[in-house]
């Protein structure tokens, strides 16, 4: 028996704690049984786009996180201003990595004297896959925990926030969004279980970061943004072709096999494009920015911009882009507790007369007001041609019957 242990049992027993009161077990997603300490306070972050959801428990989600991977920074920099003008410490978080598992430093880690580290089932950081990282933490008293928004998104958020309450301590908190949550989907099955049931599904293409790769067309095709198209009983048109998660889809291909919608998705901004002013060609963006600090009018120009480019111009031949049923959603809804609000926005775009009522607007107001640290700011998805969601049941945009004939 080493030293401190015994110095350790010592101290338990003058105190009157056990070992077993020292520590305890949670599940986490992929159905692990892992004991942490009592009192989390030395987290690592496998991906900083997490801070979110650790938000939605912790009400200084910064004050315990001792290591994480840039992406948030990186791929959504215009979050990552909310958090650092609320929490201007999150500047001096040791980055262990980049944006990818190949760049997560493990020595870096373990000089960190983390309690636990958060992964998810898959993504950017280490996942599930990386065996050798898990053991090499677990080894040197790290508890790896893995949660997931990717893979399943629209099921496993309500777990991975639960998960976070009993890491942190915070069950009620915890409790309380995911009951906001649960409300929130059931509005959108409701309003699917009243439409008939024998109308053809909408036939739906999704564009994957238009405008930022030189290629087209990536696409989700299951998890991540296919996941709401999914729910909401749409027809993935490449989910026939592309065999994995994500790939990408020749553009003949579409200008054959015609989608009813387009939907894109977009990356957060740089400081550049945030003023607003889409006066001059120079101050447009080459991809579609959607986001925090993001101006209607900046994305809506974006959008324009990115469908110009020489990579993607075929796509202004697709018929529902020149038929007014175009729109981008933010790329990052698929990666946080947020992404209920994507689930709201696919049901009100492709069946804009069974959602009359619904306000995803509105729920994401709300979800900022009561679960995170500040007020939403921003835009985040928008219509090729200028509308809202409000009036969405214009000419813009066909009703459910028409959006639903093959």
């Amino acid at each position: 028996m080493t030293k401190s242990l015994l110095l350790f049992i010592t101290f338990s027993v003058f105190s009157g704690i056990s070992l077993a009161e020292a520590s305890r077990t949670v599940v986490d997603l992929t159905g692990r049984e892992v004991t942490i300490p009592v009192n989390v306070a030395r987290v690592i972050l496998g991906e900083s786009r997490y801070i979110p959801a650790l938000a939605i428990v912790e009400e200084d989600p910064i004050s315990k996180i001792v290591g994480m991977l840039a992406d948030l920074k990186l791929t959504a920099p215009g979050t990552y201003r909310q958090f650092k003008k609320k929490f201007p410490e999150i500047e001096n978080i040791p980055l262990i990595g980049h944006t990818s598992a190949d760049s997560f430093s493990v020595e870096q880690v373990l000089t960190l004297r983390a309690d636990v580290a958060i992964f998810g089932l898959e993504g950017h950081g280490p996942t599930a896959r990386h065996a050798h990282v898990v053991t090499q933490l677990e080894q040197a008293g790290v508890a790896v925990v893995f949660l997931d928004f990717r893979k399943k998104p629209l099921e496993n958020t309500p777990k991975s926030i639960a998960l976070l309450g009993k890491i942190f301590g915070q069950e009620q908190r915890a409790e309380a969004f995911n009951q906001f949550y649960r409300e929130q989907l059931q509005r959108v099955t409701d309003g699917l279980s009243q439409r008939n049931s024998s109308l053809t599904p909408t036939s739906v293409f999704i564009h994957s970061r238009v405008g930022l790769l030189d290629m087209c067309c990536e696409t989700m095709v299951r998890g991540m943004m296919a996941d709401f198209s999914d729910y909401v009983g749409a027809n993935n048109v490449a989910k026939n072709i592309v065999p994995g998660a994500a790939g990408v889809i020749n553009l003949e291909h579409l200008l054959t096999f015609q989608p009813q919608a387009y939907i894109a998705t977009a990356v957060g901004s740089k400081d550049t494009w945030t003023a607003g002013n889409t006066s001059h060609a120079d101050n447009i963006p080459p991809y579609i920015v959607l986001g925090a600090d993001i101006s209607e009018d900046v994305a809506r120009a974006s959008f324009h911009n990115a469908l110009s480019a020489s990579n993607t111009r075929g796509v202004k031949q697709l018929e529902a882009v020149k038929q007014g049923r175009a729109y981008a959603i933010w790329h990052h809804f698929y990666n946080t507790p947020l992404n209920v609000v994507a689930a709201q926005v696919f049901a009100k775009w492709l069946y804009p007369k069974t959602f009359q009522e619904l306000d995803p607007h509105a729920t994401l107001n709300e979800l900022y007001e009561r679960f995170q640290p500040f007020p939403a700011q921003g835009t985040y998805w928008v219509m090729l041609n200028k509308g809202s969601l409000r009036s969405e049941t214009t000419s813009t945009t066909q009703p459910d019957k028409a959006m639903s004939q093959p």
